[in-house]
């Protein structure tokens, strides 16, 4: 009886493992495996198997696998903004030299001097940590801020706007309205 029932049992998967296999083999089939061609989507024009020109000449088949678009350098911008660097001259005139690619001009003007400038500057007021020392009230900080220089404590308002939140040995944290940054000594940020 037991003898019985393992072979009903394994004639049962053996029919299962086959019909298995034959699915998998017809959804291959159907989907275009066997015979090397990709279906095409509903409404796609039919693929003439025109050769179109490669770049160097040669003809290029439009069925293979060709990138098409040029790579480009993933640090370089987008988008560079144009730059206006005004210029006064030996003469006292003025020349204004517009870039849009990123590049330096350079001009000359009247009484034969070339001036040479460099891309935009960062508009906003640049702190800088000049050093943190200790005195008999306590750790104080001496910060440049737009070449005004200012000695002041922790709690201390500097430069209108800014704040002293805390001194360490080498740097410090401040507020600037109610964005907080860190400063080490010899750092400079533009807020």
């Amino acid at each position: 009886m037991i003898g019985v029932k393992r072979t009903l049992l394994s004639v049962f998967v053996s029919l299962l493992l086959v019909g298995t296999a034959v699915a998998s083999v017809w959804l291959m089939a159907s989907a275009g495996v066997f015979t090397g061609g990709e279906p095409a989507l509903p409404g796609a024009p039919a693929n003439s198997g025109t050769l179109v020109a490669a770049p160097g000449g040669g003809p290029l088949d439009p069925s293979s696998d060709y990138r098409v678009g040029q790579p480009r350098d993933p640090f370089e911008p987008l988008i560079v903004p144009p730059s206006t660097t005004p210029t006064t001259g030996g003469d006292g005139s003025t020349t204004s030299t517009t870039t849009g690619d990123g590049s330096t001009p350079s001009t000359t003007v009247g009484g034969g001097t070339t001036t040479t400038t460099q891309g935009d500057q960062p508009s906003g007021r640049r702190v800088t940590l000049l050093e943190v020392r200790d005195e008999a009230g306590g750790r104080v900080a001496v910060i440049e801020v737009d070449g005004q220089t200012y000695t002041v404590g922790v709690g201390d308002t500097f430069a209108v706007s800014f704040k002293v939140v805390s001194l360490s040995e080498n740097g410090g944290v401040f507020t600037f309205g109610d964005s907080a940054f860190t400063l080490a000594v010899g750092q400079s940020i533009v807020k």
